[in-house]
């Protein structure tokens, strides 16, 4: 079968929204031409010359005056409607992908797959945030391991409160959210130098994505030029969450605690 015969299958197929469906209900069941009219919603016409069409690609047989699709038939349809998924998904994850930037191992697949998407909208602006905040309540008596290269009230007071729960962190900034902290936000910079549940590196070059890890799930979170959450991706999936804790290790050992780093700078100073 040549390139050209197979792309003009392919335009068939895709030429007309009547005829993936009437492969995928023939694919579940025999049907007479009448049934696939009221199941596809088209007239007699229509149905018959996208039942020729399948027949002379061998797609579909008939039978006792059903048609049904044949294994050809079959696959065709399974292999249309993976695809149909995948770019709908690719669709759903575009606000991510667009503002992802590269990770030193690459996200696993799983994570695209199996994960839930939270997006920041023009009718929903904080959806994204309002995730992350019931990420971390979620994640009450946990262990969190998170990098994020922005400082905001709303994480820190929803941490703060958290940790009279058991929580504890592990976190890695950036020297540009330190600098921040030192001017802004002078409690919560405490906070990671003294509380006994929290634990603070900074990593020499900038942070540009959010991590966070728990015990049972992972999530990445993408950011714009200028720093505000576009987009949350989440996975309970072993393969994702595996993938996160190796993450956060790997820039965590780029980083220096928080101490030394404060301690270099009084010194400096």
């Amino acid at each position: 079968m040549t390139d050209r015969e197979v792309m003009s299958d392919l335009q068939f197929l895709t030429g007309s929204r009547h005829r993936a469906t009437m492969l995928a209900a023939l694919s579940e069941e025999p049907l007479r031409p009448t049934e696939l009219c009221d199941r596809v919603e088209a007239t007699r016409t229509t149905v018959q010359r996208i039942l020729a069409g399948f027949r002379e690609r061998t797609w579909a047989e008939k039978i006792d005056g059903r048609y049904r699709a044949t294994l050809t038939g079959q696959r065709v349809h399974e292999r249309y409607r993976t695809l149909w998924e995948t770019v709908e998904r690719a669709d759903r994850l575009a606000p991510l992908a667009t503002h992802l930037d590269r990770f030193d191992e690459p996200l696993p697949v799983e994570a695209f797959d199996r994960g839930s998407i939270t997006e920041a909208t023009e009718q929903e602006p904080l959806a994204a945030v309002d995730r992350i905040v019931e990420w971390l309540r979620d994640s009450q008596g946990d262990h969190i391991e998170t990098t994020t290269p922005i400082v905001a009230n709303t994480f820190n007071e929803t941490v703060s409160g958290l940790l009279e729960t058991d929580l504890s962190v592990e976190m890695v900034i950036d020297e540009n959210v330190l600098e921040r902290s030192m001017t802004d936000f002078e409690t919560a910079l405490e906070r990671g130098q003294t509380h006994e549940c929290v634990d603070v590196w900074v990593a020499p070059e900038p942070l540009t994505d959010g991590l966070m890890v728990r015990s049972d799930r992972a999530a990445v979170v993408a950011y714009d030029e200028t720093n505000n959450v576009r987009a949350v991706l989440e996975s309970d999936d072993e393969t994702v969450v595996g993938w996160g804790r190796r993450q956060f290790e790997t820039t965590k050992d780029r980083a220096r605690p928080l101490a030394d780093v404060l301690s270099e700078s009084s010194v400096e100073e």
